[in-house]
């Protein structure tokens, strides 16, 4: 009997540590990014992996008072600085994004590119979670800003938006002009 108890203390000991292990913060989901000076949400992201490679998905477009102005169902705003001037919702402007190789295993770091589709301009981007924020730093040679994005949920959608399971996301990757 008293073999059996070990088992089973043993055997409980095995499952609740692995349920208490914590896995890497992941980069994929929704977020939301906000006006640096206003604080006013800008856009929903959807950020998604497609054959071991992230992207970011511009799903809606907020005005300046934090109004949905445009979403990926009703494409109304043109990127003038992408060739086509194709809709921004819809659009991958984050790519190319993968882990960095020399990243720490509890909070990894991300690089890849982010293109700025007003003005047409790539850039590098890295990525990193800090707590329920994704921050984002665009960088120019030596030069760069931190912006975080925060976590959005189901909730967080315009209201009738029906959205997609972004785990079947194809990337569309815009070009520069």
């Amino acid at each position: 009997m008293k073999w059996l108890l070990s088992i089973l203390f043993c055997a409980s000991l095995i499952l609740f540590s692995c349920s208490t292990t914590t896995e890497p913060d992941d980069i994929t989901g929704l977020w939301k990014s906000r006006d640096e000076k206003s604080d006013q949400p800008r856009s929903l992201v959807a950020m998604y992996k497609y054959k071991d490679i992230y992207y970011g998905r511009m799903l809606a477009t907020y005005d300046d008072d934090g109004n949905v102005n445009d979403t990926i169902l009703e494409k109304k705003n043109k990127a003038p600085g992408v060739v086509g001037n194709p809709p921004y919702c819809g659009m991958d402007f984050v790519y190319n994004v993968v882990q960095e190789e020399n990243s720490d295993e509890e909070n990894p770091k991300y690089k890849g590119k982010i293109i700025d589709p007003e003005k047409g301009k790539v850039y590098t981007v890295e990525l990193w979670r800090d707590g329920d924020d994704l921050i984002v730093r665009g960088e120019l040679w030596i030069f760069g800003k931190n912006i975080p994005w925060h976590k959005a949920s189901k909730k967080d959608l315009p209201q009738g938006f029906s959205m997609r399971d972004i785990k079947k996301f194809v990337p569309e990757v815009p070009e520069a002009q």
